[in-house]
Order: structure tokens, then C-alpha cells, then sequence
């Protein structure tokens, strides 16, 4: 009976020292919803798509890097999506140097925790990449398993997500970026052509007709990869990391090739939506942006973020949290970003849990966000996180 009391007070007694901790820090699903330690999660934070680049760069690069995120828990902005790997073969070069590669990874890791900045990494950013790293295409990647950029990927997949599987620091992993917008073009490019492939970092001299890609095969290669995240990691959820799907995407599903460009009605863009975020994919991502995704279901205003709610109505009917994975506005030409501004309260309004804005404290990128050349911007997103 002494033992009996004495196991219920020590399940107490944990139980209460778990709660006071706020629950293990990881970020969960529910329904619709994103918890984070039990509560809510209400943010808005910031893009930095070259973090990790700069940290394997070295040097005043990787300084940058640090004070990127110094300069974000500053402003309150408590999560950092970036790319979790190279962008170019030429920036693989150190991967199989454990200390050189993924001590970059670690130092960043670290630097970030200090200053309770959450990460989401895009495992593979750039499609080519790997297919790019063993002179195959696209195709062979996500149709054949036994192929030599498949295997690098699983590789670079199992490398980087058992390495932090257990570390909350990592808010969830996201698979691609914007993936979905280079599906059923074949129509467009049926003798290849020229994209992303400098040479001179080590891509292709040329895309050829097999790098063009269909949904109906990448949704079993998304499923896969989720699967085999899942098997490593059960502690992290997965984003898609995709675009808002293009206005007439599952018209260009079903054309067969013929490249149908009929606007979706709501009911053709839910199922598109649907398809490609298969379980276990946890979060739908969207990238709303200005001109590119606001003009549709019957909207005309550049300005307007109405179209969010369209979105978020078929997150909600798919069963799945809907997040923002980027926006952002013309600052040089509208310091005052009203879309920008209209993207952040509509995002309040619905509820949507996290909204990422491009691109922080990146010279050079006409969409730079810092305090010292977007203050209205920095403004803007501080008010509402404190609302």
C-alpha cells in the first residue's frame, strides 16, 4: 500500500513539474490547431533562405549568420525558416566531412537555441540538387528508388533529421520549396531547357525533357518521404513547403500535358490542396504573395488578402493546420506594405498559426527585411505579435 501512495505521488509530482515546464517543447497537431507547450501558437517571424550557407561559408558570412539571429530574438521573432542543405553541388563539397559539413549545422543549432530562435530547415530546397549531384534527372529521383539521387537524398534525409530528432529547437521539418509550381509543364519545356544550372557550380549543362514532373508522381514520392521522417523522427511534425498552388494547378493535373490554364474554382483548388499534402504530410504550407496568389476566386485587389480565408476554409474541410510559409511586399517601392500589413491581419483574423515573412537581414534580395531599411515592416510584425 506504501508503494502504491508512494508511485502515485512520484506520478504527481512529475506530472507537475512537466506542466510547470510548459510540456516537452515540441510543437503538436491538433485538428487544425498547432499547440506549443499546450498553448496556441500565434506568430509571425521571418525568412533567412542562406542561414545555414553562411555558417558553412565561415568567416564574416557566418557572423552575418549569428547576428541575423541575434538581431530576430531581438525583435521577437522567434522562428527562422531557411535551407537545411546546399543550394548548388558546389556547396555539398564538404558533406562527407563530418566536422567541417555538420559542425556548420551544430554551431547553428546551438547559436539559435541560446537565443530561444526555433528553426524550420527545408531538407531539399533546390529539386536539382541531388540529381544535379549524380548526373541524373528529376525524374529518376522520385520515380526509382534505386537511384543514385534518391539514395542521396534518403542519405542527406536520415543524416540531418535522427541528428535532431530529439531537439525541440527544430519547430518541424519542411520537405521542399515551392516543389508544387514546376509540376505538368512538360507542355512548356518537351525539349529541355535552361534553369538554375550555372555550371560552373556544378549543376547540368542542360535540363532535359525527364526533369519535368507530373503531380501524380510527386504525391507517392512526397508520401514516401514523409513515411521514412516519420520512421526516424516521431517528435517533429513535416510541412510540404510549397507555394500557394498555381490558379489553374489541377486544371494543369488533368490536361494530360495539353497545359490547361483554366482557373480553379474553390471545390478543384481543395482537392488539388488535398492531394498533395498525403498523410503523413502534418501541415499544409502555403506562399501567398502579391499579384502571384491574391488574384483569384473572383478578387482584383493586388492589395487584398480576402483569398486567405478561400485557403484556409479548405485547410479546415481537409483536416490539416494551414501556415504561411512565405509573403511579403515591394518595400522599396510601398515602405508602408499594405499587403504586407493586410497578409498579417487577415492571418490574425483566421487564426493562422504561423506567418513567415521573406527575407530577413538578406542585402541584396530586393524583399530585405532589417529594422534599420523596413522599419514600418519590423513594425508592422511586432505589433502583431504583441496583439
Amino acid at each position: 500500500m506504501r508503494l502504491l501512495v508512494l508511485n502515485m505521488m512520484l506520478c504527481i509530482l512529475f506530472t507537475h513539474a512537466a506542466s510547470s515546464q510548459g510540456g516537452d517543447g515540441f510543437l503538436r497537431r491538433q485538428g487544425t490547431q498547432l499547440l506549443l507547450d499546450g498553448k496556441p501558437l500565434r506568430l509571425v517571424s521571418v525568412n533567412k533562405f542562406d542561414l545555414f550557407l553562411r555558417f558553412l561559408e565561415g568567416g564574416e558570412a557566418r557572423q552575418q549568420a549569428v547576428q541575423a539571429i541575434e538581431e530576430a530574438a531581438k525583435q521577437g521573432f522567434s522562428v527562422i525558416r531557411f535551407a537545411g542543405v546546399g543550394f548548388y553541388p558546389s556547396h555539398m563539397r564538404n558533406w562527407a566531412n563530418e566536422k567541417v559539413y555538420w559542425g556548420a549545422f551544430d554551431e547553428l543549432v546551438r547559436t539559435a537555441k541560446s537565443h530561444r530562435v526555433r528553426l524550420i530547415p527545408v531538407i531539399n530546397w533546390n529539386i536539382y540538387l541531388f540529381p544535379d549531384m549524380a548526373n541524373e534527372c528529376v525524374q529518376d529521383m522520385l520515380t526509382n528508388p534505386d537511384s543514385r539521387s534518391r539514395q542521396y537524398l534518403w542519405l542527406y534525409t536520415y543524416q540531418l533529421v535522427s541528428r535532431y530528432k530529439n531537439e525541440p529547437t527544430i519547430l518541424f521539418w519542411e520537405l521542399t520549396n515551392e516543389m508544387n509550381l514546376g509540376v505538368d509543364l512538360e507542355f512548356m519545356f518537351p525539349h529541355g531547357r535552361s534553369d538554375l544550372n550555372p555550371v560552373h557550380e556544378g549543376t547540368s549543362f542542360m535540363r532535359l525533357r525527364r526533369d519535368n514532373f507530373t503531380t501524380e508522381q510527386m504525391i507517392p514520392f512526397l508520401k514516401e518521404w514523409a513515411t521514412f521522417i516519420k520512421q526516424i523522427d516521431p517528435n517533429h511534425l513535416i510541412g510540404s513547403g510549397f507555394s500557394a498552388p498555381r490558379p489553374a494547378a489541377q486544371h494543369l493535373r488533368q490536361a494530360g500535358g495539353k497545359g490547361d490554364w483554366t482557373e480553379d474554382n474553390e471545390q478543384q483548388m481543395q482537392t488539388y490542396l488535398r492531394d498533395t499534402h498525403p498523410d503523413p504530410v502534418d501541415l499544409i504550407s502555403i506562399h501567398f504573395y502579391r499579384k502571384h496568389d491574391n488574384l483569384r476566386f473572383g478578387n482584383k485587389d493586388e492589395d487584398s488578402a480576402e483569398v486567405l480565408a478561400v485557403f484556409k476554409r479548405a485547410a479546415e474541410r481537409i483536416g490539416k493546420p494551414l501556415y504561411i510559409g512565405e509573403t511579403g511586399d515591394e518595400y522599396a517601392q510601398r515602405p508602408d506594405a499594405p499587403f504586407l500589413r493586410n497578409v498579417i491581419e487577415q492571418a490574425r483574423r483566421l487564426n493562422i498559426p504561423l506567418t513567415l515573412v521573406w527575407n530577413w537581414m538578406s542585402p541584396g534580395d530586393p524583399y530585405d527585411v532589417n529594422a534599420q531599411r523596413t522599419p514600418q515592416v519590423v513594425q508592422i510584425m511586432r505589433e502583431a505579435n504583441n496583439r
